[in-house]
């Protein structure tokens, strides 16, 4: 099968979860004997070091768009065995793609079409580009899968350029409203390779929270930090940057710029370090989550999860680590402050994991069983028999 993903938003995107889940289920189906090929633009969801990698080889080409003028650099790059063609010559937030930038990176993808048409196109984000692409594929016979990782499609016109749609997790496709669910549908957890992951050995010393973003339980968290700070617990915390980074996190939280005990680490595209330093995770999200790939790395390696009862996460934790049930003014109100009494409890579990030998154990033995049932090669077959009716697979293990 012949598959090409098209986005203006980068896959070589280090701080992007959407874009490391399908990165690998592109590297997985090539493993499978399927030809994959990564077209995209220069978006991204925040700084990360991967991608000004990229950005530092040569271009292959400069292309000029339509009408104008502006040259715009085209690279051609493998990641993992995937071959990655990016348009533009800069790191950009979505809001701040040129339409001149936009409008290369559809000839592109047209040009790409005509030369050899795909037999499924693969897309996510909400850019004209992507219902272009998606319309047009659709026009010429070829399937077109939607990619859905977040809660943010809920027109009934936001996936008219799909007929297959492609979801993280039984809650995000529940979420989704009845008139946006336009034709068949896979359920795959995010996509995960262990090697890619797992420490080989691990010096347990943090409390660790990635993307410190109000929406993903920054002021729990922060609260957490301090409430330990101030009872004079040992406990130090390590918060690391993706898209929320250390000057926001700071700027957003008050209690957490008063916090001794907490350490920042920058964005980085080998987790190993960070889950070598972890003793436990927290993820504490106040916002509907679709699903939480960092539960799985978390759950490979070992280590117990402290997250909330929200969206695909208890999907992910499947069985392991501990869940809690948030107050309604937190969802609400992603600023609020979290209730002390509500920290207690986060707090109870932390001293148990690090107090009780026993709890410690059964922790580490509840996530190692709930990787177990993670099966990375069974999610590639399912897509590849989802979107293409010639392939068949087995239910996959989650």
């Amino acid at each position: 099968m012949n598959i090409l993903f098209f986005s203006p938003h980068a896959l070589a995107d280090s701080s992007s979860g959407a874009a490391r889940c399908v990165q690998t289920l592109l590297e997985e189906l090539t493993t499978l004997g399927h030809s994959c090929r990564v077209l995209t633009g220069s978006v991204v969801d925040g700084p990360n070091h991967l991608f000004q990698r990229m950005l530092e080889m040569p271009p292959e080409r400069q292309l000029t768009a339509a009408d104008s003028e502006i040259k715009i650099p085209v690279r051609r790059v493998v990641l993992e065995n995937v071959e990655h063609v990016i348009v533009g010559g800069e790191a950009r937030q979505s809001h701040d793609l040129p339409a001149v930038e936009e409008t290369a990176l559809l000839q592109t993808f047209l040009k790409t079409f005509s030369d050899g048409p795909p037999d499924v196109t693969l897309t996510y984000g909400g850019f004209s580009s992507n219902y272009v692409a998606g319309r047009y594929a659709m026009s010429r016979g070829c399937k077109s899968a939607a990619f859905i990782a977040t809660a943010s499609y809920g027109g009934p016109d936001d996936l008219l350029h799909a007929n297959h749609l492609v979801t993280v997790s039984k809650a995000m496709a529940a979420y989704l409203p009845e008139e946006t669910r336009r034709g068949p549908m896979t359920i795959l957890a995010p996509l995960v390779r262990r090697e890619q992951v797992v420490a080989s050995a691990r010096t347990p010393e943090y409390i660790t929270f990635i993307n410190p973003m109000l929406g993903k339980g920054l002021t729990v968290a922060a609260a957490i930090a301090a409430a330990c700070q101030d009872r004079g617990k040992p406990y130090k915390f390590l918060f690391v940057e993706s898209r929320g980074t250390q000057a926001d996190a700071l700027a957003k939280s008050a209690g957490l710029r008063r916090c001794r005990n907490v350490s920042f680490a920058g964005n980085t595209s080998d987790m190993r370090a960070v889950y070598a330093r972890t003793g436990v995770l927290l993820f504490p999200s106040l916002w509907f989550e679709s699903a939480g790939r960092v539960i799985l790395e978390a759950n490979a390696n070992g280590i117990p999860v402290l997250a909330h009862n929200i969206g695909g996460i208890p999907e992910m934790m499947n069985g392991a680590g501990y869940l809690f049930d948030p107050p309604a003014a937190l969802t609400q109100d992603w600023s609020a402050a979290a209730p002390p009494e509500y920290i207690d409890r986060w707090i109870d579990v932390i001293d148990r994991l690090h107090l009780d030998e026993n709890e410690r154990r059964a922790a580490a033995r509840r996530a190692r069983e709930a990787d177990a049932k993670y099966d990375l090669g069974g999610l590639a077959r399912a897509f590849a028999a989802g979107v293409h009716p010639a392939y068949t697979t087995t239910e996959p293990k989650v």
